[in-house]
This record gives structure tokens, sequence and C-alpha cells, in this order.
């Protein structure tokens, strides 16, 4: 392919996810599943693109997603819904978190023969629901606030969770560290968790004293993006958790003025619309190439594995309905709304992302994880599109 025709390429791609995110908009359409299907066109089916030409890149285009994610995703918090909702959302977290793992790894080592730390790996990577997804649907759904809040909340904050856990899981099976136990597992991931929530914080303090004396220059948005970046590399140097990092220090600068009240700070500032925009445009940038490089890369050769997936999938709302339950208790809307709040359970970026990072890492079974984590992806988003058209079609009354 000529220089071109890449340029062509990359122009046509990136309408084409305006429409696609244009349409998820105006419809119910996951704007994901058009995005993998022209991965899968343009690669697989036409062959105008080499999948293994852009493999040595892939854990590049994986880490750069997953910043730009959390940290987009800390930047549209806000405070106040996240203090009024955070405790049933700290519960919906731990407990939909807990039971995916236990739902994903009990048949993949009991039936499929996978080691213990391999089968917890798997059902890690798909713990979690994607706020890319969930919270679009929610913005058609007719259900209260409450209900939407807290899913919103949950698919925010179980991302850089399940990355953290993954993350330490793989470094341990890539290590051969066979013997290794849950509890150093379990402080390997505190730590990595208090690291990156106190150089978070520390950062986004910091950075918001900066902005002020940055208010009236034209590049603070790109500036404020290097230092994502850069605050990423410092915190995964000290081995802590760089996604953390970003969410918190996201979560900062979109809340500058409350958190300085919070504070008592005499001169603060917070992220300006026009870098909510930036850091959008950019987030729908990698979001869009991403997703479609997950398409080119998708096989499907096995059955078996697509299977596999449709099967997990369906043991995953199980394992939701129980966790919601759960979480729902002593609260009547919530407990009302049960059947969105278990069907809306969308994977989507971070089990992608950590799929390319568990190829790139080379570990056994790491070949079975495309094209199973990728059904589970399709399976979960259609899931959930089609929970919003049965239960999110509430009249006004049943809404409030």
């Amino acid at each position: 392919m000529s220089v071109i025709e890449v340029f062509g390429l990359i122009g046509g791609l990136l309408v084409l996810g305006f429409l696609a995110d244009f349409l998820f908009k105006k419809t119910y359409f996951p704007d994901i599943l058009i995005l993998l299907a022209l991965g899968f066109l343009i690669g697989p089916v036409l062959k105008w693109v080499d999948p293994a030409q852009i493999a040595p890149f892939s854990q590049l285009i994986a880490s750069l997603a997953l910043v730009v994610i959390v940290f987009n995703a800390g930047v549209e918090l806000e405070f106040a819904r996240v203090i009024s909702s955070a405790p049933r959302t700290l519960i919906l977290v731990f407990l939909g978190v807990s039971f995916s793992m236990v739902a994903v790894a009990a048949p993949a080592y009991y039936l499929l023969g996978w080691k213990l730390m391999d089968s917890i790996l798997l059902g890690t990577i798909v713990g979690g629901t994607s706020s890319a997804i969930v919270m679009p649907l929610m913005s058609r759904a007719r259900v209260p606030e409450q209900v939407s809040t807290l899913l919103y909340l949950e698919s925010v904050f179980n991302s850089p969770v399940i990355i953290v856990i993954a993350l330490v899981l793989l470094e341990s099976i890539v290590a051969g560290e066979a013997g290794i136990s849950l509890s150093t597992v379990g402080v390997g991931i505190v730590t990595q968790f208090l690291l990156g929530l106190s150089v978070g914080i520390i950062a986004g303090l910091f950075w918001l004293w900066i902005l002020t004396l940055l208010q009236n220059e034209d590049y603070n948005d790109i500036v404020t993006l290097a230092i994502v970046f850069l605050l990423y590399y410092a915190v995964e140097q000290i081995n802590g958790s760089g996604v953390i990092a970003a969410l918190v220090f996201g979560l900062i600068l979109g809340n500058g003025v409350a958190a300085g009240k919070m504070l008592k700070l005499k001169c603060t500032a917070e992220a300006t619309g026009i870098m909510k925009k930036f850091t959008a445009e950019i987030y729908f940038f990698i979001k869009t190439f991403f997703f479609i490089y997950l398409g080119l890369i998708i096989s499907f050769k096995d059955p078996m594995l697509v299977i596999l997936g449709v099967v997990f999938s369906l043991i995953l709302v199980l394992a939701r309905y129980f966790a919601v339950l759960l979480t729902s208790i002593g609260n009547h809307p919530l407990f009302s709304h049960r059947g969105i709040l278990a069907t809306m359970l969308a994977r989507g970026e971070s089990a992608a992302v950590l799929v390319q990072i568990v190829i790139a890492a080379g570990i056994i079974n790491a070949a079975v994880y495309p094209d199973m984590v990728m059904s589970i992806i399709i399976t979960t988003v259609i899931i959930s599109a089609l929970s919003v058209l049965i239960y999110g079609r509430n009249t006004d009354e049943e809404a409030t």
C-alpha cells in the first residue's frame, strides 16, 4: 500500500468512525460493532490491510488507548455524582467484578483445564463493563437518574480495577511464579492502587495550580495531555498503577473548582470546555482506530471459541444478576430496575486492550484470547443494546 493510499484509508476510516458514532447517538446500534466489522472487512475479508504489518505496534496502540480512555473518563466525571453514589457504586464494582471473575475462571479451570492464574486472568479481563458503551446507551433509556448514574460510575471505576488486577496477574504468570499465592498478588494490587492514587492526587492538585498560570495560553490542553503521558510513565516506573493515576488526575482536573473549595485553595482552575472537547476528540481518534485494528486481527477460525464466548456471556449475565440483587438491598428504585442493571454488562475497551497486552506477553493460551474475548465483547454489547429496548422504555412516571 502506497503512502497516498494510506492517507486515503485513514481519512475514509475516520469518516466512517464519525458516522458510526453518529448512528450510535441517534439509534441503539453500538458503534463498536460497526468499527469491528470495518476492521474485519478491510483485513480478513478484502485483505486491504495486513494485520502482520501492524502487529509490532499492537502493545503501543493498546497502552495509548488505555491511558486516553481512563483520563477522558475522569475528566467527564462530576464530584457530586461520585460522592452521592459512591457507596452503592463501590458495592456494585466489587461484587460485579468478583462474581464475573469467578463465573468465568471456574469453568476455565475445572472444565477447560487451564491453570488457576490463567483462569483468573481470563475472568478478570472480561470482568468489567465499558463506559464507552454503557453511557451512550443509558442516555437513551428512560430510567431514574440514580440507575443511570450507578451504571455509568460503575463502568468508569471498574475499568482501572480490572486493568490493575489483570496486569499484576500477567506479570506473575510471565515471571513463571507458578506457586505464587493469591495474597501476594493482592498485596501487589493494593500497592499499585495506593501509589497510583497518591501520585495522581498530588500531580492533579499541582497541575491545577499550573493551569491558573496557563489559562490564557492557547495550547494548555496539549500540554495537559503530555503531562498525562509523563505521569503514566513516572508512576509505572515506580511500580504503581499509571491507569489509576491517569483516572485520578483527570477527575481532579475536571472538578478543579470543587476540589479547590474542598481543600480551601485560594487559586484554582479546572479543565475548560475546550480542553474537555480536545480530550474527547483524542479519545474518538484512538477508539476508532483501536477497534478497527481489533477487527483486523479477528479470525474466528475456531467456532468452538466463539461458542465458548457466547456461553461465557450468558454466565456473566447470571453472575451479574446476583451482584445487582445484593447491591439493590434496601433501595426500591434500584431493585425495581434490576432487569436493566443486570443486562447492562457490555464489555469493551478494557477487555480489548488487555487482550493485546496478553498476546504481546506470549503466555500459554494467548492465541485463544482474541476470538474468545471478541465473542464475549460482541455478545455482551448486543445484550446491552437489547436491554435498553426491553427495559429502557418505561413511562415517565415509572422512570421517576
